[in-house]
C-alpha cells in the first residue's frame, strides 16, 4: 500500500479522475499550481485520517529503555511523539509506579522500560513511508477517510456523512475479533 495508491482511490471516490494520472507523476514541477494544491490538500486529508486511526482505533506502540534524570522521564527525550503510557517497568521487569505530568513522568526508578502509544509523524510527500497498523487498515479504508475529510472541509456535508459511515464501518469490521472464541465446557448436573 502506497500513499499514491490511496490518493488515487480517493480521487476516484471524489470524481476527480483527471487528478489520478497526475498523482503518478514523480516530478511535481510539471504540474500546474492548481493540481499541486489539490494533491497536497488530499495529502493533508490523509494525514488527518492517519492520525485519527492511530489515536482512536489502532494505537501505535513503541518500547524504549530510558535512564531517568532526577526521577523524570521527559517526553521530549522519547523517540516518538508521546500520547499515553501503556506500561512502565524497572530493569528487573517489575511494574513501577509513576505520576504523569504535562511534559514528563515522575518515578522512583533510575532506569525504566516504557511502552507507550505514539502519534505518527506527518506524511510530507507522496513517497513518505507510513505505518500499516499491522495490515489492519486497507487502502480502501484510508481512501474512505480521505474522501470523508475532503468532503467535510469543503462543506459537502451529505457526501461527508456517507464517507464517514463507510470509513467507520470498515474500521469497525477490522477491529472485531475474527479468531475462534472458546467457551467454557458445559457441565451437566
Amino acid at each position: 500500500m502506497t500513499i499514491k495508491s490511496i490518493l488515487k482511490t480517493a480521487c476516484l471516490f471524489l470524481n476527480k479522475e483527471e487528478l489520478c494520472d497526475k498523482i503518478d507523476i514523480d516530478d511535481m514541477s510539471i504540474l500546474s499550481d492548481s493540481e499541486k494544491e489539490q494533491i497536497l490538500f488530499l495529502l493533508k486529508c490523509l494525514n488527518l485520517v492517519y492520525q485519527e486511526i492511530a489515536t482512536d482505533y489502532f494505537p501505535l506502540l513503541n518500547k524504549e529503555v530510558i535512564t531517568t534524570t532526577d526521577g523524570k522521564v521527559l517526553f521530549s527525550n522519547l523517540q516518538k511523539e508521546f500520547l499515553e503510557v501503556i506500561s512502565l517497568k524497572d530493569c528487573n521487569g517489575q511494574k513501577v509506579r509513576f505520576r504523569s505530568f504535562p511534559s514528563y513522568l515522575e518515578t522512583a526508578a533510575e532506569k525504566v522500560e516504557i511502552v507507550y502509544k505514539y502519534l505518527p509523524s506527518d506524511l510530507e510527500s507522496l513517497t513518505s513511508t507510513m505505518e500499516t497498523f499491522s495490515n489492519k487498515v486497507s487502502e480502501k479504508t484510508f481512501a474512505f477517510g480521505v474522501a470523508m475529510e475532503y468532503s467535510f472541509i469543503n462543506g459537502l456535508y451529505e457526501d461527508a456523512q456517507i464517507w464517514e459511515k463507510r470509513f467507520k464501518d470498515a474500521l469497525f469490521i477490522r477491529s472485531c475479533k475474527k479468531s475462534n472464541i472458546k467457551l467454557p465446557v458445559r457441565r451437566w448436573f
